[in-house]
């Protein structure tokens, strides 16, 4: 596909059949809950499910969402924002329990973890090149055999018939080395991470010991750490630190100004919402730079009395 937005699509249009509902959980990535309106609109039932206080599935919602007949179930892999890593073995056993297809978006989870389509048994699965730093614009969904899918497009036969269109061969190329290296790379470099992360955490705790962590400590992305400092307006706030690359939600999403719908989902008021900054830690982050992260967070925050 083009992409982790095509792909995500293209699984929940797809593979929603005629008279499948849309079961998609509060915090999913744009690119699938934005799906959910037009699909309610062709007369497809949308369901959203809630998640807990760490961003994981509720199973009792999920159980209440099935039994109201056949869906399509989508559960990220693991979120974009926060880091937190769903259960998908047991999201997957009450899926089939349920007679439900089980649609998983593993764009953030593919670089770090190790993705087994066989042991959680989902049915469609979403990942993208440049978030393996791979190049932009090719992403993939992977389909279970026997699972029907209609093409969003439509002009010819490649791709089984699933999507027409000439492949870009240089990106699907520089797509396969990125998945090579990541695989090859992956043990040693989530652990790496980990270790980043708790060492700029630390950092933070000790400009701010009230710093809120958004991210659970028990199982969550080597590489995302989401706090909420109180009292603070993090967008102007990451104005004042042009050499400091953070966020205040996911790049799908800024702009907007309004609360992100992750932060809302986990059960964050508009004031902890406003006041949270997102760090992503990669292949290219330094011991260094996470000091000096820290350093420049540390005299900003005082400056501004935080």
């Amino acid at each position: 596909t083009s992409g982790g937005t095509e792909a995500n699509n293209l699984a929940l249009f797809g593979a929603c059949g005629a008279d499948r509902a849309i079961v998609a959980s509060a915090i999913e990535h744009p690119s699938v809950l934005a799906c959910l309106p037009e699909l309610a609109r062709r007369g497809h039932e949308a369901r959203e499910i809630a998640v807990d206080g760490a961003g994981r599935v509720d199973a009792q919602a999920l159980a209440a969402a099935l039994a109201g007949g056949p869906a399509l179930v989508s559960v990220m892999w693991a979120n974009n924002e926060i880091g937190c890593i769903q259960d998908m073995p047991a999201i997957a056993a009450l899926c089939r329990a349920h007679g439900a297809l089980l649609h998983s978006d593993a764009v953030q989870a593919a670089s770090t973890l190790a993705i087994d389509v066989a042991a959680a048994e989902v049915d469609l699965l979403t990942v993208t090149a440049h978030k393996m730093y791979g190049p932009q614009g090719i992403g993939a969904l992977w389909v279970r055999e026997g699972v029907a899918l209609t093409p969003l497009l439509f002009g010819g036969a490649q791709q089984g018939g699933r999507r027409p269109g000439t492949l870009p061969v240089a990106l699907c190329v520089g797509f396969g080395e990125a998945c090579r290296i990541a695989a090859a790379e992956r043990e040693g470099e989530a652990a790496r991470l980990r270790r980043l992360k708790e060492r700029l955490f630390e950092g933070l705790r000790e400009a701010v010991p009230d710093v809120h962590r958004n991210d659970p400590a028990d199982g969550a992305l080597p590489g995302c750490l989401s706090v909420s400092i109180a009292g603070l307006a993090a967008a102007d706030f990451l104005l004042d630190l042009p050499d400091i690359a953070a966020s205040t939600g996911s790049a799908c999403s800024s702009g907007s100004g309004a609360p992100s719908h992750v932060l809302t989902a986990i059960g964050l008021g508009p004031e902890a919402a406003h006041g949270t900054i997102r760090f992503g830690l990669g292949r290219s982050t330094t011991e260094a730079e996470i000091d000096h992260c820290v350093a420049r967070l540390g005299e900003a925050l005082r400056t501004r009395g935080v």
